[in-house]
Protein backbone atom coordinates (compact mmCIF):
# COMPACT_ATOMS: atom_id res chain seq x y z
CA UNK A 1 0.00 0.00 0.00
CA UNK A 2 1.16 3.51 -0.88
CA UNK A 3 1.45 5.72 2.30
CA UNK A 4 -0.82 8.00 2.83
CA UNK A 5 -3.04 6.14 0.23
CA UNK A 6 -6.22 6.75 2.12
CA UNK A 7 -5.41 9.56 3.41
CA UNK A 8 -4.81 11.46 -0.35
CA UNK A 9 -8.39 10.05 -1.31
CA UNK A 10 -10.24 11.47 1.41
CA UNK A 11 -8.31 14.77 0.81
CA UNK A 12 -9.60 14.53 -2.43
CA UNK A 13 -13.30 13.91 -1.56
CA UNK A 14 -13.52 16.84 1.25
CA UNK A 15 -12.14 18.81 -1.53
CA UNK A 16 -15.25 17.74 -3.55
CA UNK A 17 -13.86 15.87 -6.27
CA UNK A 18 -16.76 13.99 -8.04
CA UNK A 19 -14.42 11.93 -10.55
CA UNK A 20 -12.57 9.10 -9.27
CA UNK A 21 -10.29 7.04 -11.31
CA UNK A 22 -7.75 4.63 -9.27
CA UNK A 23 -4.95 1.79 -11.23
CA UNK A 24 -3.26 0.11 -9.07
CA UNK A 25 -1.82 -2.56 -11.57
CA UNK A 26 1.36 -2.65 -9.67
CA UNK A 27 0.01 -3.78 -6.49
CA UNK A 28 -3.00 -4.18 -4.90
CA UNK A 29 -4.52 -1.56 -2.71
CA UNK A 30 -7.38 -2.23 -0.59
CA UNK A 31 -9.59 0.74 -0.17
CA UNK A 32 -11.97 0.74 2.89
CA UNK A 33 -13.49 3.83 3.45
CA UNK A 34 -15.42 4.21 -0.28
CA UNK A 35 -18.71 3.61 2.14
CA UNK A 36 -18.12 7.94 2.52
CA UNK A 37 -17.52 9.02 -0.79
CA UNK A 38 -21.54 10.55 -0.98
CA UNK A 39 -20.31 12.91 -3.54
CA UNK A 40 -18.83 10.95 -6.41
CA UNK A 41 -20.40 10.55 -9.32
CA UNK A 42 -17.49 8.46 -11.20
CA UNK A 43 -15.61 6.04 -10.36
CA UNK A 44 -13.14 3.60 -11.64
CA UNK A 45 -11.02 0.95 -9.78
CA UNK A 46 -8.66 -0.73 -11.99
CA UNK A 47 -6.73 -4.05 -10.03
CA UNK A 48 -7.77 -2.72 -6.32
CA UNK A 49 -9.09 -4.49 -3.77
CA UNK A 50 -13.15 -3.60 -2.12
CA UNK A 51 -12.91 -3.75 1.70
CA UNK A 52 -15.97 -2.73 3.94
CA UNK A 53 -15.89 -4.43 7.07
CA UNK A 54 -19.00 -2.14 8.34
CA UNK A 55 -20.66 -3.84 5.64
CA UNK A 56 -22.53 -0.65 4.81
CA UNK A 57 -22.41 1.77 1.01
CA UNK A 58 -23.70 4.29 0.41
CA UNK A 59 -22.62 6.74 -2.23
CA UNK A 60 -25.98 8.96 -3.65
CA UNK A 61 -24.72 10.29 -6.86
CA UNK A 62 -22.77 7.66 -8.46
CA UNK A 63 -23.88 6.91 -11.63
CA UNK A 64 -21.09 5.50 -13.38
CA UNK A 65 -18.74 2.56 -12.13
CA UNK A 66 -16.35 0.54 -13.64
CA UNK A 67 -14.89 -2.25 -11.74
CA UNK A 68 -11.74 -3.91 -13.41
CA UNK A 69 -9.61 -7.15 -11.96
CA UNK A 70 -11.20 -5.44 -8.55
CA UNK A 71 -10.17 -8.40 -5.17
CA UNK A 72 -13.44 -8.28 -3.50
CA UNK A 73 -13.71 -8.42 0.72
CA UNK A 74 -17.65 -7.42 0.43
CA UNK A 75 -20.14 -8.61 -2.14
CA UNK A 76 -20.79 -6.65 -5.46
CA UNK A 77 -24.83 -6.60 -4.36
CA UNK A 78 -23.60 -4.71 -1.17
CA UNK A 79 -21.95 -2.27 -3.11
CA UNK A 80 -24.58 -1.50 -5.66
CA UNK A 81 -27.41 -1.36 -3.46
CA UNK A 82 -25.97 1.46 -1.95
CA UNK A 83 -26.22 3.62 -5.29
CA UNK A 84 -29.50 4.18 -5.95
CA UNK A 85 -28.81 6.71 -8.61
CA UNK A 86 -26.13 4.18 -10.65
CA UNK A 87 -26.76 4.11 -14.19
CA UNK A 88 -23.86 2.14 -15.96
CA UNK A 89 -22.04 -0.56 -14.45
CA UNK A 90 -18.77 -2.25 -16.25
CA UNK A 91 -17.24 -5.65 -14.76
CA UNK A 92 -14.15 -7.52 -15.33
CA UNK A 93 -14.07 -10.45 -13.07
CA UNK A 94 -10.21 -10.48 -11.38
CA UNK A 95 -9.77 -14.26 -12.14
CA UNK A 96 -8.92 -14.95 -8.02
CA UNK A 97 -12.41 -13.83 -7.26
CA UNK A 98 -14.13 -16.02 -4.75
CA UNK A 99 -17.12 -15.50 -4.97
CA UNK A 100 -19.44 -17.94 -6.39
CA UNK A 101 -21.99 -15.66 -7.34
CA UNK A 102 -22.02 -11.56 -8.73
CA UNK A 103 -25.26 -9.90 -8.16
CA UNK A 104 -26.48 -6.74 -10.10
CA UNK A 105 -29.87 -6.02 -8.84
CA UNK A 106 -30.54 -2.18 -9.21
CA UNK A 107 -33.97 -0.33 -10.28
CA UNK A 108 -31.81 2.44 -11.87
CA UNK A 109 -29.50 0.80 -14.17
CA UNK A 110 -29.45 1.32 -17.84
CA UNK A 111 -26.00 0.14 -19.23
CA UNK A 112 -23.82 -3.01 -18.07
CA UNK A 113 -20.80 -4.48 -19.54
CA UNK A 114 -18.76 -7.72 -18.90
CA UNK A 115 -15.98 -7.32 -20.25
CA UNK A 116 -13.92 -10.39 -21.07
CA UNK A 117 -10.61 -11.65 -18.80
CA UNK A 118 -7.60 -9.69 -20.52
CA UNK A 119 -5.50 -12.58 -20.38
CA UNK A 120 -7.39 -15.77 -22.10
CA UNK A 121 -5.58 -18.38 -20.74
CA UNK A 122 -6.20 -17.96 -17.11
CA UNK A 123 -8.48 -19.70 -15.35
CA UNK A 124 -10.97 -18.80 -13.00
CA UNK A 125 -10.56 -20.04 -9.48
CA UNK A 126 -14.45 -21.24 -8.96
CA UNK A 127 -17.49 -21.53 -10.83
CA UNK A 128 -19.40 -18.30 -10.61
CA UNK A 129 -23.42 -17.20 -11.66
CA UNK A 130 -24.07 -14.02 -12.33
CA UNK A 131 -27.81 -12.84 -11.93
CA UNK A 132 -29.02 -9.64 -13.35
CA UNK A 133 -32.15 -8.52 -12.12
CA UNK A 134 -32.64 -4.75 -13.54
CA UNK A 135 -35.91 -3.74 -14.78
CA UNK A 136 -34.79 -0.78 -16.49
CA UNK A 137 -31.31 -1.98 -18.27
CA UNK A 138 -31.47 -0.70 -21.68
CA UNK A 139 -28.01 -1.94 -23.08
CA UNK A 140 -26.18 -4.78 -21.95
CA UNK A 141 -23.09 -6.74 -23.36
CA UNK A 142 -21.79 -9.61 -22.11
CA UNK A 143 -18.11 -11.29 -22.71
CA UNK A 144 -16.90 -13.16 -20.27
CA UNK A 145 -16.86 -16.80 -20.88
CA UNK A 146 -15.54 -17.35 -17.10
CA UNK A 147 -19.01 -17.20 -16.30
CA UNK A 148 -20.60 -20.32 -15.41
CA UNK A 149 -24.17 -19.73 -15.67
CA UNK A 150 -25.78 -16.43 -15.93
CA UNK A 151 -29.49 -15.96 -14.71
CA UNK A 152 -31.17 -12.88 -16.24
CA UNK A 153 -34.64 -11.22 -14.90
CA UNK A 154 -37.12 -8.80 -15.61
CA UNK A 155 -35.28 -7.09 -18.31
CA UNK A 156 -38.20 -5.67 -19.46
CA UNK A 157 -36.78 -2.25 -21.12
CA UNK A 158 -34.14 -4.01 -22.51
CA UNK A 159 -32.74 -2.33 -26.38
CA UNK A 160 -29.51 -3.71 -27.30
CA UNK A 161 -28.05 -6.32 -26.52
CA UNK A 162 -24.66 -7.80 -27.46
CA UNK A 163 -23.45 -11.51 -26.82
CA UNK A 164 -19.34 -12.62 -27.03
CA UNK A 165 -20.26 -15.63 -24.83
CA UNK A 166 -20.45 -19.70 -25.86
CA UNK A 167 -22.09 -20.06 -22.84
CA UNK A 168 -19.30 -23.08 -21.33
CA UNK A 169 -17.18 -22.08 -18.73
CA UNK A 170 -13.48 -22.85 -18.95
CA UNK A 171 -11.14 -24.10 -22.07
CA UNK A 172 -11.55 -26.88 -24.72
CA UNK A 173 -15.34 -27.49 -23.95
CA UNK A 174 -17.00 -29.32 -26.45
CA UNK A 175 -20.78 -30.07 -26.96
CA UNK A 176 -21.68 -33.26 -26.38
CA UNK A 177 -24.81 -35.04 -25.83
CA UNK A 178 -24.53 -34.88 -21.92
CA UNK A 179 -23.11 -31.13 -22.22
CA UNK A 180 -26.43 -30.06 -24.14
CA UNK A 181 -28.74 -31.75 -21.94
CA UNK A 182 -27.14 -30.31 -18.33
CA UNK A 183 -27.24 -26.79 -20.23
CA UNK A 184 -30.05 -26.04 -22.71
CA UNK A 185 -32.27 -25.15 -19.47
CA UNK A 186 -29.91 -22.28 -18.38
CA UNK A 187 -29.22 -21.39 -22.42
CA UNK A 188 -33.11 -21.68 -22.59
CA UNK A 189 -33.83 -19.19 -19.22
CA UNK A 190 -31.51 -16.97 -20.66
CA UNK A 191 -32.74 -16.60 -24.44
CA UNK A 192 -36.56 -16.07 -22.58
CA UNK A 193 -34.81 -13.67 -20.21
CA UNK A 194 -33.88 -11.24 -23.33
CA UNK A 195 -36.34 -12.11 -25.93
CA UNK A 196 -37.98 -8.50 -25.89
CA UNK A 197 -34.76 -6.81 -27.50
CA UNK A 198 -35.25 -4.93 -30.17
CA UNK A 199 -31.55 -5.15 -31.48
CA UNK A 200 -29.03 -7.72 -31.09
CA UNK A 201 -25.31 -8.08 -32.05
CA UNK A 202 -23.59 -11.36 -31.88
CA UNK A 203 -19.98 -10.62 -32.03
CA UNK A 204 -18.36 -14.04 -32.43
CA UNK A 205 -19.13 -16.87 -34.54
CA UNK A 206 -19.07 -19.21 -30.61
CA UNK A 207 -22.17 -17.54 -29.94
CA UNK A 208 -24.03 -18.79 -32.93
CA UNK A 209 -22.45 -22.02 -32.70
CA UNK A 210 -23.84 -22.01 -29.14
CA UNK A 211 -27.23 -21.07 -30.56
CA UNK A 212 -27.00 -23.75 -33.09
CA UNK A 213 -25.96 -26.83 -30.83
CA UNK A 214 -28.91 -25.46 -28.44
CA UNK A 215 -31.40 -26.09 -30.98
CA UNK A 216 -30.65 -29.33 -31.61
CA UNK A 217 -31.58 -29.69 -28.13
CA UNK A 218 -34.56 -27.31 -27.28
CA UNK A 219 -36.72 -24.63 -29.06
CA UNK A 220 -35.32 -20.97 -29.53
CA UNK A 221 -37.80 -18.44 -28.31
CA UNK A 222 -39.02 -15.78 -30.84
CA UNK A 223 -37.93 -13.00 -30.54
CA UNK A 224 -40.60 -10.65 -31.73
CA UNK A 225 -39.61 -7.29 -30.87
CA UNK A 226 -36.50 -7.58 -32.92
CA UNK A 227 -35.77 -5.26 -35.96
CA UNK A 228 -32.08 -5.26 -36.16
CA UNK A 229 -29.53 -7.92 -36.12
CA UNK A 230 -25.71 -7.79 -36.33
CA UNK A 231 -23.75 -11.22 -36.52
CA UNK A 232 -20.99 -13.59 -37.40
CA UNK A 233 -21.17 -16.64 -39.11
CA UNK A 234 -18.58 -18.96 -40.15
CA UNK A 235 -19.76 -20.29 -43.20
CA UNK A 236 -20.18 -23.84 -42.05
CA UNK A 237 -23.12 -22.32 -40.20
CA UNK A 238 -25.26 -20.73 -42.48
CA UNK A 239 -27.34 -23.98 -42.98
CA UNK A 240 -28.52 -22.42 -39.26
CA UNK A 241 -29.18 -19.00 -40.78
CA UNK A 242 -32.65 -19.60 -41.69
CA UNK A 243 -33.75 -21.65 -38.90
CA UNK A 244 -32.28 -18.55 -36.18
CA UNK A 245 -34.07 -15.77 -38.78
CA UNK A 246 -37.06 -17.99 -38.16
CA UNK A 247 -37.16 -16.76 -34.62
CA UNK A 248 -36.77 -13.15 -35.69
CA UNK A 249 -40.76 -12.58 -37.34
CA UNK A 250 -40.44 -8.90 -37.59
CA UNK A 251 -36.33 -8.64 -38.48
CA UNK A 252 -36.18 -5.43 -40.78
CA UNK A 253 -32.28 -4.86 -40.82
CA UNK A 254 -29.67 -7.67 -41.44
CA UNK A 255 -25.95 -7.38 -40.83
CA UNK A 256 -24.33 -10.52 -41.35
CA UNK A 257 -20.79 -10.82 -41.39
CA UNK A 258 -19.26 -14.03 -43.00
CA UNK A 259 -15.68 -15.85 -41.98
CA UNK A 260 -13.67 -16.47 -44.91
CA UNK A 261 -13.31 -20.36 -44.39
CA UNK A 262 -14.27 -22.33 -47.58
CA UNK A 263 -17.83 -22.72 -48.59
CA UNK A 264 -19.27 -25.80 -48.48
CA UNK A 265 -20.15 -26.26 -52.51
CA UNK A 266 -23.39 -28.80 -51.62
CA UNK A 267 -24.64 -25.80 -48.96
CA UNK A 268 -28.32 -25.06 -49.92
CA UNK A 269 -30.50 -22.38 -48.21
CA UNK A 270 -33.78 -23.24 -49.17
CA UNK A 271 -36.22 -22.57 -46.14
CA UNK A 272 -37.09 -19.15 -46.20
CA UNK A 273 -38.67 -17.75 -42.81
CA UNK A 274 -41.01 -15.27 -42.70
CA UNK A 275 -38.89 -11.87 -42.27
CA UNK A 276 -37.13 -12.80 -45.34
CA UNK A 277 -40.44 -12.68 -47.67
CA UNK A 278 -42.18 -10.59 -45.59
CA UNK A 279 -40.15 -8.16 -43.57
CA UNK A 280 -36.53 -7.81 -44.25
CA UNK A 281 -36.17 -4.17 -45.61
CA UNK A 282 -32.11 -3.93 -45.43
CA UNK A 283 -29.21 -6.57 -45.59
CA UNK A 284 -25.32 -6.01 -45.76
CA UNK A 285 -23.30 -9.18 -46.15
CA UNK A 286 -19.48 -9.04 -45.08
CA UNK A 287 -17.38 -11.13 -46.65
CA UNK A 288 -14.77 -12.04 -48.72
CA UNK A 289 -15.44 -11.71 -52.23
CA UNK A 290 -15.35 -14.46 -54.31
CA UNK A 291 -17.16 -14.79 -58.12
CA UNK A 292 -17.20 -18.32 -59.00
CA UNK A 293 -20.57 -19.70 -59.26
CA UNK A 294 -22.18 -21.17 -56.03
CA UNK A 295 -19.94 -18.82 -53.95
CA UNK A 296 -22.19 -16.12 -53.62
CA UNK A 297 -24.53 -18.08 -51.72
CA UNK A 298 -25.92 -15.77 -48.73
CA UNK A 299 -26.16 -12.65 -51.65
CA UNK A 300 -27.80 -14.76 -53.48
CA UNK A 301 -30.63 -15.90 -51.00
CA UNK A 302 -31.72 -12.36 -49.80
CA UNK A 303 -32.13 -11.28 -53.43
CA UNK A 304 -33.98 -14.31 -54.60
CA UNK A 305 -36.62 -14.65 -51.66
CA UNK A 306 -36.76 -10.89 -49.85
CA UNK A 307 -40.00 -9.55 -51.30
CA UNK A 308 -39.62 -6.14 -49.81
CA UNK A 309 -36.00 -5.48 -49.68
CA UNK A 310 -35.27 -2.17 -50.45
CA UNK A 311 -31.35 -2.18 -50.15
CA UNK A 312 -28.84 -4.86 -50.17
CA UNK A 313 -25.24 -3.61 -48.90
CA UNK A 314 -22.10 -5.77 -50.48
CA UNK A 315 -19.06 -5.12 -47.78
CA UNK A 316 -16.39 -7.25 -49.65
CA UNK A 317 -13.39 -8.28 -47.44
CA UNK A 318 -9.77 -9.65 -48.58
CA UNK A 319 -10.55 -7.95 -51.88
CA UNK A 320 -7.53 -6.97 -54.75
CA UNK A 321 -8.67 -4.65 -57.13
CA UNK A 322 -5.88 -5.39 -59.03
CA UNK A 323 -7.34 -9.02 -59.34
CA UNK A 324 -11.02 -8.12 -59.67
CA UNK A 325 -12.57 -5.11 -61.69
CA UNK A 326 -15.44 -3.37 -59.78
CA UNK A 327 -17.48 -3.60 -63.65
CA UNK A 328 -16.84 -8.01 -62.80
CA UNK A 329 -18.37 -7.63 -59.52
CA UNK A 330 -21.69 -6.07 -60.83
CA UNK A 331 -21.84 -8.14 -63.73
CA UNK A 332 -22.50 -11.23 -61.55
CA UNK A 333 -24.81 -9.59 -59.21
CA UNK A 334 -27.06 -8.20 -61.78
CA UNK A 335 -27.30 -12.17 -63.12
CA UNK A 336 -29.14 -12.94 -59.60
CA UNK A 337 -32.80 -13.39 -59.36
CA UNK A 338 -34.18 -10.10 -57.39
CA UNK A 339 -37.46 -11.00 -55.86
CA UNK A 340 -37.79 -7.20 -55.03
CA UNK A 341 -37.93 -5.02 -58.30
CA UNK A 342 -36.89 -1.96 -56.28
CA UNK A 343 -33.93 -3.04 -54.06
CA UNK A 344 -31.31 -0.75 -54.45
CA UNK A 345 -27.91 -2.73 -54.55
CA UNK A 346 -24.69 -0.97 -53.12
CA UNK A 347 -20.97 -2.21 -53.60
CA UNK A 348 -18.95 -0.28 -50.44
CA UNK A 349 -15.15 0.74 -50.89
CA UNK A 350 -13.21 -2.30 -51.36
CA UNK A 351 -10.64 -3.25 -48.99
CA UNK A 352 -6.72 -5.28 -49.93
CA UNK A 353 -6.66 -8.21 -47.34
Amino acid sequence: MIRGFRDRIGTMIDRGAQHLDIDSSNCICYIDGFRYWIDIGYLKLTSSGLRDPAGFVYMPCLKFMHLEQVVWDTHLDTVISGCPVLEELTLLRDPHDKYKALLVRTQSLKRFRLLPLRNGYVRSRVKCTLEIDTPGLEYMSLGDDHIDSIVVKNLTSLLVVELDIKFVAGFAVHFDTWNLTKRSEIISDFLNGISSVRHMIIISAKTVQAFDHYSKAGMIPKFNNLSCLQAVFRSYLLQFLPAFLECCPNLKHLLLVLHPEEMDEGLKLTDVPRCVSSTLECVEIQEKLELEEGKMKATSYFLGNSAVLKKLILSPTAYDHRDVLESEIWEKVNKLKKRSPGCEIIIRAMEED
